[in-house]
């Protein structure tokens, strides 16, 4: 009777997913069971949460060791005012809990590295770099490549934000190494000397979350292209991007 009562309340609660021709109960099932592991609780990594969560992901381990400030909440949108001061990953925690209680988050309120990611990756199902260092985009690309894990990287700064999908598993596809090469003397843009436009940011965040649910469900993700997003005069681009030759990371041999 109990697991009865649980079936109706599950298909009832994720009922307007289950109307889409292109996903049934099984690829609805198929994200309940889904375990996600998103790198950055800034203005990216709030709204995929909170729309992964919503869409019923089983389990999110979240990692990002800052605290949240001020200057965070027009974007970075899971956290309230009474929220500064407190680490971003734990606060955030309390609001996808209240959304989804029965979700099993892991938070992580350390720095991203060598270390502590290869286990992290390696256990998930889809990785979401969400960060804002070019280094750490670097390591989690290097590192999804070698465990074949799919990955969503995403950055936005002032009006403009950009969203790439790589499927090691497509091994004619291109990583983010193919486009970005390791070697590339980057200086990391940060919001407190640039700016960032909210929705901005969080549309490649939201973008991020609806490329992650399309993996989990088994549907057909955009591979391949680089997404290009002006804020500014609303406008979509896409750049075809192709495997590199002589790519470090995912053509060695």
């Amino acid at each position: 009777m109990q697991d009865e009562k649980k079936s109706i309340t599950f298909e009832l609660r994720h009922s307007r997913h289950l109307l889409l021709d292109q996903l049934d109960v099984d690829g609805v099932k198929k994200i309940h069971n889904s375990k996600i592991l998103i790198i950055g609780a800034g203005g990216l990594g709030c709204p995929a949460a909170q729309y992964l969560v919503s869409s019923g992901i089983n389990s999110l381990q979240w990692v990002d060791p800052d605290i949240v400030s001020e200057s965070n909440l027009p974007r970075q949108i899971l956290f309230a005012p009474n929220k500064v001061g407190q680490k971003k990953v734990l606060a955030g925690m309390d609001h996808l809990k209240k959304m989804s209680p029965e979700i099993t988050i892991l938070p992580e309120p350390v720095k991203a590295n060598s270390k502590n990611l290869p286990g992290w990756i390696s256990a998930a199902d889809v990785v979401l770099e969400c960060s804002d260092q070019f280094k750490t985009k670097q390591l989690v690309n290097k590192l999804c490549v070698q465990f074949k894990r799919p990955l969503i990287i995403g950055s936005a700064i002032q009006w403009n934000g950009q969203l790439q999908v790589i499927d090691p598993k497509l091994i004619n596809q291109a990583c983010y190494a193919c486009v970005f090469d390791p070697k590339d003397n980057v200086t990391d843009a940060a919001c407190g000397a640039f700016g960032v436009f909210a929705p901005a940011v969080g549309t490649i965040g939201i973008l991020q979350a609806n490329e992650a649910l399309k993996i989990v469900a088994g549907l057909k993700t955009s591979v391949g292209k680089l997404l290009l997003f002006d804020a500014l005069n609303l406008d979509f681009n896409f750049i075809e991007i192709n495997k590199r030759k002589d790519c470090p990371v995912c053509n060695k041999d």
